[in-house]
């Protein structure tokens, strides 16, 4: 049997490909604190406030302890897989393999590849980067809307980023332009003031043969932070957008080569 905890999307418990039942929201919500710190042990106060924040029931602590009785009951099924809720001085633990966390995976994923990267790696560091995006399902802890979940989603969505935007790299030094030039397209729609995002996209326009399309973006990502920001487009996106005025070689081919922190490929 395996279990398999998913917190990148509906938060959810499998076993055997099979959800256990963990319960209505704030109780899943209660399980997800716990996954999160997993396996260090969360401060009962600390887990009230990051389900109910300012908006505790009157008898907190009692509506706790019924969720995480529940919660015991429900993993019981996974205890064989070393799953576990202990209660210990000052709060409560929950014993889980970290690679059955699909958070977990996604983070010791995405150092792997950026380690084949450093090494020059370039196939493995573009499939241990797939894999770690594939981990991502939907809205992280969906449903969740406290100061906490909201925060913690944030720096994820954040990770995400910058996750996609590394493999970006290494597909564009691949020459595999054209595949990305959806996605890069939909995400800058996205961002649209990410630089290194909006660098990415300018390239990969330009290798795809829209050269006019690639220094329109820039022109528009340039009013944009004039607008928004009241700055310029940094050093490195200038220089890309020189060598694309001037029919730079360099840009219009491919290789592993090594560039500034946040310039394009």
């Amino acid at each position: 049997m395996a279990v398999r905890f998913t917190l990148l999307g509906d938060i959810e418990v499998l076993l055997d490909g099979r959800p256990l039942a963990v319960g209505h929201l704030r109780q899943r919500g209660v399980l997800a604190a716990l996954v999160v710190d997993a396996p260090r042990v969360v401060p009962v106060d600390r887990l009230a406030d990051r389900v109910w924040a300012d908006r505790p029931p009157q008898r907190f602590r009692s509506t706790l302890y019924s969720y995480l009785s529940r919660l015991r009951q429900a993993l019981a099924a996974a205890e064989e897989h070393g799953v576990h809720i202990g209660r210990e001085p000052g709060g409560y633990r929950l014993t889980v393999d970290r690679s059955t966390v699909d958070l977990h995976r996604f983070r010791d994923l995405a150092a792997q590849a950026r380690a084949a990267r450093a090494a020059q790696d370039g196939e493995r560091a573009a499939g241990l980067f797939q894999r770690a995006l594939g981990q991502w399902q939907a809205e992280t802890f969906a449903g969740m809307d406290t100061p906490w979940f909201n925060e913690l989603r944030d720096t994820l969505a954040r990770e995400r980023l910058a996750a996609e935007l590394d493999g970006n790299d290494i597909a564009l030094r691949q020459g595999r332009h054209s595949e990305l030039l959806a996605p890069l397209t939909a995400r800058a729609a996205t961002y649209p003031l990410d630089e290194r995002l909006a660098g990415q996209l300018m390239l990969a326009l330009y290798r795809a043969g829209r050269a006019a399309d690639a220094l329109a973006h820039y022109r528009n990502l340039r009013e944009h932070l004039a607008e928004e920001l009241g700055v310029d487009p940094s050093d490195s996106l200038r220089g890309l957008h020189q060598q694309l005025l001037t029919g730079d070689p360099g840009a219009a081919a491919p290789g592993w080569r090594t560039w500034p922190s946040g310039a394009p490929p």
